[in-house]
């Protein structure tokens, strides 16, 4: 049953991801951004992140959302909180935050939607797959999942267009999701 036609990784912003290291990501919050590597090997960020618990991280550095200021090490940052990231996304050589098998899956048997999400401070366009049951005006509502993936995405931070985004997919908490528009693709 294909629902709807949507090509993942087609978008023209962002910047193309290598994935050479495992665990190597980027998490944006209200107070900035975190650039680390997940401590335990062999856990998938999205894993780690919809267990709800501080995960473990090394390496990390930090700086402005807006890149502002380059990024600076900061050895005090031994583990970050779920629920304190807004959006979080591969680093430049780290692993994708969805699988190309799920995201081949889901283009499949899912419903496109574009989109434009309000998660506090940040504005994200994209693509959601959502399952035929889903409402997407619901997603600000309590669910299952805390993130979630956002295809083909743009994201801004008040007139700033971030150019540092992974032009596959970003994951973005709902419990920062304060509005939600969308359009069922055709």
């Amino acid at each position: 049953m294909a629902v709807g036609t949507f090509t993942p990784g087609s978008g023209g912003n962002g910047i193309v991801v290598t994935r050479r290291r495992p665990g190597h990501f980027v998490a944006l919050t209200e107070d900035g951004r975190i650039d680390a590597i997940l401590a335990q090997g062999g856990v998938k960020l999205p894993d780690a992140l919809e267990k709800r618990a501080a995960i473990n991280v090394t390496n990390a550095q930090q700086c402005p959302n807006d890149l502002s200021k380059p990024l600076a090490p900061a050895p005090g940052v031994k583990s970050v909180d779920p629920y304190d990231i807004s959006i979080v996304m591969p680093a430049e050589d780290g692993e994708p935050v969805v699988s190309d098998a799920d995201r081949d899956a889901w283009a499949k048997f899912r419903v496109a939607y574009d989109v434009t999400l309000e998660a506090t401070p940040f504005k994200v366009s994209g693509v959601l797959l959502l399952l035929p049951s889903q409402d997407p005006l619901s997603l600000t509502e309590r669910g299952t999942e805390l993130f979630l993936p956002v295809f083909s995405p743009v994201v801004q931070l008040g007139t700033l267009t971030l150019r540092d985004t992974p032009r596959d997919a970003i994951l973005v908490n709902r419990s920062h999701m304060r509005r939600v528009n969308a359009t069922r693709r055709r």
